[in-house]
């Protein structure tokens, strides 16, 4: 943007040369025409660069989120939790609950943004006219470095998802005898 008006001002001196010089005035339009043309593709070129450094800081922001979601639910897990009647335990079934939920979501975001940001890889190799075996090479180490960092999340998650699972099932199964022993003292 800074040398934009700089751009443009050397194409108003060629329009004006080529008006004072109308021998060479088709040489100066050819010129001029070039020039404009690599501009604008310059400008796409850096508002596609532009769009791909948005779409990886919110990929990054995601997936770092869903790290830390992560770490949460396993601090979570790791802690001791104790429950001293039916009310402590349901709390903290529904703790397991909320903890479940929010790891889907997390893991659906960041999903679905690799995904988006994987297709805009794969477009943006393609494009324009410097099109080489190395930025292909790039591409595709990134979009492997996207998956990679994308499993390991996922694998992470999957552990812990049967881990609250496992665990769940247990609490259930103590809240069930509690309501029978509630029940029991009832009669």
């Amino acid at each position: 943007q800074a040398l934009e008006d700089q751009v443009w001002d050397l194409l108003h001196e060629a329009d004006k040369a080529a008006e004072e010089n109308k021998e060479k005035s088709q040489v100066y339009d050819a010129m001029a025409g070039t020039l404009g043309d690599a501009w604008d593709a310059l400008i796409v070129m850096l508002e596609k660069r532009q769009a791909l450094l948005e779409l990886t800081s919110v990929f990054f922001e995601n997936a770092l989120e869903f790290a830390a979601k992560i770490d949460q639910v396993e601090d979570f897990l790791k802690n001791a939790q104790e429950f001293d009647n039916i009310d402590s335990l349901r709390e903290l079934i529904l703790q397991q609950e909320h903890h479940t939920k929010e790891l889907l979501e997390k893991s659906l975001a960041v999903l679905n943004k690799s995904q988006e940001l994987t297709e805009f890889i794969e477009e943006f190799k393609c494009e324009g006219p410097n099109v080489n075996t190395k930025l292909i090479q790039g591409a595709r180490s990134s979009c492997l470095k996207i998956d990679y960092l994308l499993e390991m999340l996922q694998d992470r998650r999957r552990q812990l998802d049967r881990f609250l699972k496992h665990q769940r099932q247990g609490l259930e199964q103590i809240l069930q005898i509690y309501l029978w022993h509630q029940q029991e003292n009832q009669v």
